[in-house]
């Protein structure tokens, strides 16, 4: 654990990586090429036009264009966990396992999280030996004084970083939730380059927003339409001179990439790990050190 201000590099999940998965990809019947779909219709993707027939969803020239034949509709529950947005989950009756093999990554994060245990193990290949495991309850509550630690309820633990994984060109994980009484969910799973950004200073904020919005009609009455929500993130830190050229390439680079940004790993700060869109300006006013205020625009 630490008070490092970082930001999770994604890894680029693909369907090659999958090993196997609890959660089956049944949510619509597979393609098939004798079929042939109406508008609306849908296998995986959804149909966007009639005598949709032997026209391959998974190829791009069928997706695109002035008349394409399929619409990548959302998500399939095996890969809601894994679409970049932490608002649509992957959710099965426990247990959710996922085995898979992305190759290089040295940390990981999981968000919206919905369960009481979490187990992880990574091997440095299929079958190979264990390089990093972890197994825990997952219970946030921190009691401030003795009457919330007999009288006030539990706090579930919604979010889990890892950082530190030694990386191997075949290294393989194994993300296991599971609840002993209810179905479990995870909105987000995401491996990848976890990069250090500096240390982070007092004074860094979260911000809830939300996308609902007030509906008035012609007669004055109102309506609140509520949508999702999500958080923004402002944090500053400071790094050596040496490291702020490497620093201000890695946002550089990641301008318009959203990105789980942490402001640290402490469980206690949950609401300093945020998705979203980074932005940041360093300061070169010191002679041996810099300063970095970074902004964080909170997706969901």
């Amino acid at each position: 654990m630490t008070a490092s201000l970082s930001v999770l590099v994604p890894v680029a999940i693909t369907d090659a990586m999958f090993d196997s998965s609890t959660a089956p990809e049944n949510d619509y019947a597979a393609w098939s090429s004798a079929t042939t779909y109406a508008v609306g219709d849908r296998a995986i993707y959804e149909s966007l036009a009639a005598g949709n027939l032997n026209h391959d969803p998974t190829d791009i020239d069928n997706r695109v264009g002035s008349a394409p034949w399929w619409l990548d509709y959302a998500p399939t529950n095996k890969w809601a966990m894994l679409d970049g947005e932490v608002a649509s989950a992957t959710t099965i009756a426990s247990p959710l396992t996922v085995v898979m093999t992305p190759g290089f990554f040295n940390g990981l994060y999981l968000g919206g999280l919905d369960a009481e245990q979490l187990d992880i193990t990574v091997k440095d290949a299929p079958g190979g030996n264990t390089i990093y495991s972890y197994s825990g309850v997952l219970e946030g509550s921190m009691p401030a004084d003795w009457y919330e630690y007999f009288f006030d309820r539990f706090t579930p633990q919604t979010d889990f970083v890892a950082s530190g994984i030694d990386q191997y060109n075949d290294a393989q994980i194994t993300l296991s939730l599971s609840s002993a009484s209810a179905p479990v969910a995870c909105g987000m799973f995401q491996l990848g380059d976890l990069r250090p950004l500096g240390t982070t200073q007092r004074g860094a904020k979260a911000k809830p927003k939300t996308f609902s919005y007030i509906a008035i009609n012609e007669f004055g009455e109102n309506e609140i339409v509520r949508r999702k929500r999500a958080k923004d993130m402002s944090a500053s830190a400071w790094l050596a001179l040496d490291e702020a050229n490497a620093v201000l390439e890695t946002i550089n680079n990641l301008l318009d990439v959203p990105c789980v940004w942490i402001g640290t790993e402490l469980p206690e700060y949950a609401g300093l790990r945020v998705f979203g869109l980074g932005s940041a300006e360093l300061s070169f006013d010191y002679p041996r050190d810099c300063k970095l205020s970074l902004e964080v625009k909170g997706l969901i």
